[in-house]
């Protein structure tokens, strides 16, 4: 099958790609980095620089490639208004844009990346924008699954990376909530198995899946976690999230981007744990499409450190 990806340089992005690989298709990489995509995959993915706010780009590349199936991935945890990265941009249009060129280039099925949490009455702008993707999703008329991770554990994810370099400079933490807002982690690996089986499950066709690990885990324990896997001692201070509130508007005003940001804070509006609302998405994705158990939060923070290690010479 001949898919084209959005995001593939990414975190998420990077193993679902090898594992589309593996599995013998032929992949075609929208990116904006040629020399990235290449330092990772070599010739074995074809690369195509693209402009996701340029609509007749979009239009034109999908209709000359032609693929089977899109994989759309792109998103971002923060706005950077300088560079004019909004997630109304990101999350809404460039969805937009890669719907319409999809259905018109006869694309056989989408499958879309959008988070826990997204619904109508979500008070932050990531998720209503994540929500307002979805519905071109499934408005569109098109084949799709659409997936709603909790937060994902792979050697790549940017929490490591910020706890590691904050910590190492001043090993102390903010814990917003108190702490005590849960999550439900996700192995990267288990995520890349579910886009690769809804490839080609027609069970999977026009469904939402939550993504979710065997574990619910708050806040501070899983850095307890991070922070016991580095041997390293670091003063974790349980706040209000109303407390918060002001820090994070000063901080956005300042640095770009910021530590946290307000609509950070908004997002934790419900747990992230899968089931927290009650919606139409299967509720246990993992084992609804890749007919397994997911891989254990034990095993998954464990390998997730250890690979973070390795890569980044910690």
């Amino acid at each position: 099958m001949k898919v084209f990806i959005t995001g593939s340089t990414g975190f998420v992005g990077r193993h679902i790609t090898r594992k589309l690989l593996e599995e013998g298709h032929e992949v075609v990489a929208g990116v904006r980095s040629l020399e990235k995509l290449r330092n990772l995959f070599g010739d074995s993915v074809r690369g195509i620089k693209l402009d996701f706010e340029n609509r007749k780009e979009v239009f034109y590349v999908l209709n000359r490639e032609k693929p089977d199936a899109v994989i759309h991935l792109i998103g971002i945890l923060y706005e950077l208004p300088s560079k004019g990265i909004t997630f109304f941009k990101v999350h809404y249009l460039y969805t937009k844009y890669l719907v319409e060129a999809s259905k018109n280039a006869g694309v056989r099925k989408f499958l879309f990346m959008s988070a826990l949490g997204t619904h109508d009455l979500a008070p932050s702008w990531y998720h209503q924008t994540k929500k307002w993707a979805e519905k071109e999703v499934i408005n569109s008329g098109l084949n799709y699954t659409i997936f709603r991770p909790s937060i994902i554990l792979g050697p790549e994810q940017k929490l490591f990376y910020d706890m590691n370099k904050i910590t190492k400079l001043l090993p102390v933490v903010a814990l917003p909530d108190f702490g005590k807002y849960p999550f439900q982690p996700v192995d990267v690996r288990d995520v890349a198995c579910a886009y690769a089986e809804a490839l080609k499950n027609p069970e999977t066709d026009r469904k939402i899946y939550e993504l979710c690990g065997t574990k619910v885990v708050s806040f501070k324990e899983l850095l307890s976690d991070i922070f016991s896997h580095w041997k390293r001692k670091v003063l974790m201070i349980p706040l209000p999230k109303s407390l918060m509130y002001i820090p994070a508007y000063i901080l956005e005003k300042i640095l770009e981007p910021p530590p946290f940001s307000r609509d950070q804070l908004r997002m934790m509006w419900k747990p992230n744990v899968c089931g927290a609302l009650e919606d139409e998405a299967v509720k246990e994705g993992i084992k609804a499409i890749c007919k397994r158990n997911p891989i254990s939060y034990e095993e998954s923070i464990k390998w997730s450190l250890e690979q973070f290690d390795i890569i980044f010479n910690r």
